[in-house]
């Protein structure tokens, strides 16, 4: 867009919301020991019928127990301890560190902040929920205005407790998906996102669970109890128990109606799975999503160059149903079409059979040059997956070899630093001072590349309980390698500190440069979100790793205009089926699932990219915008519906932004990488052209925002150890932790 039109059509929008401030990253769960900030006495009562009850009932009043269904809200209760307050104690203190949540049972509470009185809190109602996330300073203060009775618990409970409610539940639905013949052909990756969404339903003796006639739309699998199928007149014909399963049909077909009639021998509980869910997961009918199962194993077996990722391979495949006698390959036709037989054989001209099903077509023919020297025709019905493999070349070739181009004069740039010490860098500049320590831009003495250094003081690792997180952010630098990701090239190591040397990259933030550009439009998202998933995509399908603190201020706009990922502090390797329960990252960029505590993968990030595109379109964040309590932010996220600016009119990027804001994180993805870069949003974007560098950027940071080569020239350069002695404040030092060989071993 021309700059005076984008001037122009900004000035039409009446007060668009733009953040001023920059969001602060890494609020985290405590992992300190369980000090006690709160006043009361603890005494023994044991827990009644009514009490659950109670306790339940209140629980479903705040947002925090909100993912929790009755019997997972019943088992939580179970564990909460019950304690007395005496009138004119404060059981919390403003800016007192938290540990616990209460329900108030009996008696009345008075809440103060700064002093003044707010409100007043009776039976039912709950105070601290913030307590079970994180430790973070009480925002008010709450007396008892009479004698109260109170039930609580704290946050290591709660969170051990809903882990292991999370953790159990998850099992157990993988393992009747294992054991559920229906769902034999899909990978461990795709069992692994149904068992996230199966939805648990009881059912009472004698009810109807479907009739027949009805719209077939959802697989049941029987989690506990026995159900009966019925003919018409009633008459039991088969039962069904544990593990067992009905409906597979209606994942199968379309407007398709149940047969029979299903209902409830006893009381049972049953896992439900909808079409539209289970479609939304894998991006394609089951029956295709079989199909590309199949061609990825007999794939994985071959020694065929793929040249790209093997799902994004998969999804260029044609899948094509034959009949016998149909040829398939004629006599002349050029090598170079990969087709693998799926079902059926494949004979030649002199009805000589050269292929079964499980095997690839004429494997040597794909990637060498000549013609067929004669006819293949299918021997029987079957099915074949092909594609044409010198389309794939022409298309992916030029990416792959900047791939490899960029990876070889990396791995040059790494081989040539390994051998050089501390004592080797000179200092140029501070480019950063953080939380816990700073950023210099170095060079090594004799060489002209530009480093950024990074320096963790040992005595802030500990003071902040971050050593696990240092540890992952080095374990997981060192394993990328992607032109839009920052480069890493090794660690340093003395009593005092952790250094970690990265790529320079000149720019600035993209948080900066977004608020020179003002509110972006379609092909401007469109450049920065690509980017975006390109690095997730390699992030989680290549690596498994997940960032979890997706955020403007943490990519970085280079001097070409495209985008780089920095501070990997955050970050994590999470294998496939794996899920991680700490709460980390930016609170309006957090995902829903991280906050709750039910446990989270790699598709967190995903919804931190659908916020920062809401972002990008809509000027201000969906969630929490004039919020900068934590609490109320996280309340939006969990709770609030999405909703835009009357002046957001693009449907496409609503759909997508609802696709990537959707609170069951299985349901972000859509299937793959590739059918998500094939949404509508993304029509007629080129993506070759992305990965190649050849789109025009949106933006160039001007030369007085980023260093020149002629300014470095100009800069005094001071040894590294000789600028940290006049930087001393920023350096705590602490005497040697024996200890510290248990994390920092690898630097």
């Amino acid at each position: 867009m021309d700059p005076k039109q984008r001037k122009k059509s900004q000035e039409e929008i009446v007060q668009i919301p733009q953040r001023k401030a920059q969001r602060v990253a890494g609020i985290q769960q405590s992992s300190g020991g369980q000090h006690i900030y709160e006043t009361y006495v603890q005494c023994q009562k044991q827990q009644q019928r009514s009490d659950i009850i109670f306790i339940v009932m209140c629980l479903k009043l705040h947002f925090v127990f909100s993912f929790l269904n009755d019997a997972q809200l019943n088992h939580l209760a179970s564990q909460m301890f019950y304690c007395k307050l005496q009138k004119g104690q404060s059981i919390i203190k403003q800016g007192d560190g938290a540990n616990a949540f209460f329900i108030l049972e009996k008696g009345k509470i008075q809440v103060f902040i700064n002093g003044q009185a707010k409100k007043q809190l009776i039976s039912g109602n709950g105070l601290g929920e913030l307590a079970l996330l994180y430790d973070a300073p009480r925002s008010a203060t709450c007396t008892a205005l009479e004698d109260c009775n109170l039930w609580g618990i704290d946050r290591a409970t709660f969170r051990k407790t809903v882990e292991q409610i999370m953790k159990s539940e998850y099992e157990r639905n993988r393992k009747y998906l294992e054991n559920a013949t229906f769902f034999n052909h899909l990978t461990k990756e795709q069992k692994d996102a149904i068992g996230g969404v199966l939805i648990s339903q009881k059912f009472q003796t004698n009810q109807i669970i479907v009739n027949k006639g009805d719209q077939a739309d959802s697989l049941f699998i029987i989690a506990e109890g026995k159900v009966g199928v019925y003919t018409d007149d009633g008459l039991l014909i088969r039962t069904l128990s544990k593990g067992e399963y009905f409906g597979e049909n209606a994942l199968m077909q379309d407007n398709c109606v149940r047969g029979l009639t299903v209902k409830a021998i006893e009381e049972s509980r049953l896992l439900a799975l909808g079409r539209e869910t289970l479609t939304k997961i894998l991006g394609d009918g089951v029956q295709m999503i079989i199909y590309k199962n199949q061609c990825k194993w007999i794939l994985q077996q071959s020694k065929i160059n793929l040249i790209i990722q093997i799902d994004q391979f998969l999804d260029l495949l044609t899948i094509r149903k034959l009949k016998k006698g149909d040829i398939i390959i004629n006599k002349g036709q050029l090598h170079g079409e990969l087709i693998i037989v799926i079902d059926g054989k494949v004979s030649d001209s002199n009805q000589n059979s050269v292929c079964e099903k499980g095997k690839i077509l004429l494997d040597k023919t794909v990637e060498s040059n000549g013609t067929h020297d004669q006819d293949y025709f299918m021997l029987e019905d079957g099915i074949i997956a092909a594609i044409d493999y010198n389309i794939v070349k022409k298309q992916f070739g030029e990416q792959q070899q900047i791939l490899e181009v960029y990876t070889q004069q990396a791995n040059n740039q790494v081989n040539k630093v390994k051998d050089y010490s501390l004592e080797d860098l000179n200092y140029l500049k501070t480019l950063g001072c953080g939380q816990f320590g700073m950023v210099y831009l170095c060079q090594f003495k004799n060489e002209q590349s530009l480093f950024a250094l990074k320096i963790m003081t040992r005595a802030n690792i500990k003071q902040f309980g971050i050593a696990k997180h240092v540890a992952n952010e080095r374990r997981v630098q060192s394993i990328l390698d992607h032109p839009l990701i920052m480069r890493f090239f090794r660690s340093f190591k003395d009593d005092n500190n952790i250094y970690l040397l990265n790529e320079y990259i000149p720019g600035i933030e993209l948080f900066d440069a977004i608020r020179e550009i003002g509110l972006l439009n379609k092909n401007d998202s469109q450049f920065y979100i690509s980017q975006m998933i390109l690095q997730t995509e390699y992030l989680h399908t290549v690596h498994q790793v997940m960032y979890r603190d997706y955020k403007p201020e943490n990519l970085m706009v280079d001097d070409t205009g495209y985008l780089k990922l920095i501070d990997f502090g955050t970050a994590k390797l999470n294998q496939p089926g794996q899920k991680t329960f700490t709460i980390i990252g930016t609170p309006h960029y957090m995902a829903p699932e991280v906050i709750s505590g039910k446990g989270y993968n790699q598709m967190v990030d995903l919804w931190s990219v659908g916020v920062i595109l809401y972002e990008f379109v809509c000027g201000g964040l969906p969630f929490g915008e004039d919020a900068e309590d934590p609490f109320e932010i996280y309340k939006e996220i969990t709770k609030k519906p999405l909703s835009y600016p009357s002046y957001m009119s693009d449907k496409s990027a609503k759909i997508f932004i609802e696709q990537l804001l959707n609170r069951i994180p299985e349901l972000r993805l859509g299937g793959s990488y590739q059918t998500l870069k094939q949404h509508a949003w993304f029509k007629d974007f080129q993506w070759d052209v992305l990965i190649t560098k050849k789109l025009k950027p949106v933006y160039k940071p001007s030369a007085n925002k980023i260093i020149t080569n002629a300014q470095v020239q100009l800069m005094k350069r001071l040894p590294l150890f000789e600028q940290m002695l006049k930087d001393a404040q920023y350096f705590k030092k602490q005497q040697p932790n024996p200890k510290d060989s248990e994390w920092d071993n690898e630097f």
